[in-house]
């Protein structure tokens, strides 16, 4: 999304003298159009990209104004791929464990060619949006009912610090206190990066019986503390990170005036973030009752 003009705080121009001084428009998918006057409608009644009549690079309203992103659409959005999620889980949960197991197997790659496709398009839309929100809501559950199955408890415990998580990144959001930056985005990157490649790795090695221990390397210790314990609660700081940055991107969708369709673009960043703090935070209860 950050590639997207729609997605860019109000200084974003500045970085782009070309777009300032020859008025760069953009099509309704926030890609850029070339060989038009400046100031000229590229969004069929919906928004253009005018820095001349917006005062420096501020995009603003088309002629059609019930047609641009409200926070209310953002939220919307959110809450029916919550529910998918949500919904999807609780049918994970009530399965058999046998047959249920080797299906969460197939939502690793499914949900990393969703996400990975995703990343490539202009825009994603309800139908991809739902899918990985499906996907991943299944496999939360089957995972988390086999876990409780041998740490009772463990899914509550989950839930409550899941919500804890995201409670305190919307508050420092909404309080200005935290804010994301360039330098902090490539940090995370890199992060999750090392992170997927290291998931990966364990994966492996678990299969294959390589390691002992039921989570692989997660259950090393570094310094007297299991290294799935140490990763997990970085990778948490990161989703909070991560889940901020979704927010700010919902704001600057609504005041640069992003159509409507966008909202599913932006609720798919969200509900992906809160589905990673899960995880992780599900990876640490279950790494910590398997170290009792």
């Amino acid at each position: 999304m950050d590639r997207n003009p729609y997605f860019r705080g109000p200084t974003m121009p500045n970085g782009y003298p070309s777009q300032t001084q020859y008025g760069q428009q953009y099509d309704a998918y926030g890609q850029p159009v070339y060989g038009q006057q400046p100031g000229v409608n590229q969004f069929a009644g919906q928004q253009a990209y005018a820095p001349q009549a917006a005062g420096g690079g501020v995009f603003t309203p088309g002629s059609s104004a019930s047609a641009t992103m409200t926070y209310d659409d953002a939220m919307v959005k959110t809450t029916v791929l919550l529910a998918f999620t949500i919904i999807t889980a609780m049918l994970g949960a009530f399965m058999p464990s046998k047959a249920a197991m080797p299906l969460v197997a197939l939502t690793i790659p499914v949900t990393l060619g969703i996400a990975i496709f995703c990343a490539f398009r202009p825009m994603v839309g309800p139908g991809l949006s739902i899918a990985y929100a499906t996907v991943q809501g299944f496999a939360m559950g089957v995972v988390t009912a086999a876990l409780e199955d041998l740490y009772p408890g463990i899914a509550l415990q989950a839930i409550i610090g899941t919500l804890v998580v995201v409670a305190v990144a919307v508050g420092l959001h909404m309080s200005g206190a935290v804010r994301t930056t360039s330098k902090g985005n490539k940090i995370v990157l890199t992060i999750l990066i090392a992170a997927f490649v290291y998931g990966i790795v364990n994966i492996i090695l678990v299969s294959t019986n390589a390691v002992d221990g039921m989570f692989g390397l997660d259950s090393m210790k570094v310094g007297g503390i299991p290294l799935g314990i140490i990763l997990g609660l970085l990778l948490i700081f990161i989703g909070g990170y991560m889940l901020i940055g979704d927010l700010e991107l919902v704001h600057y969708a609504v005041a640069n005036g992003a159509p409507k369709k966008f909202a599913w673009m932006t609720a798919f960043g969200i509900v992906s973030t809160v589905i990673f703090i899960y995880w992780q935070v599900l990876r640490i209860l279950a790494v910590l009752a398997g170290d009792r």
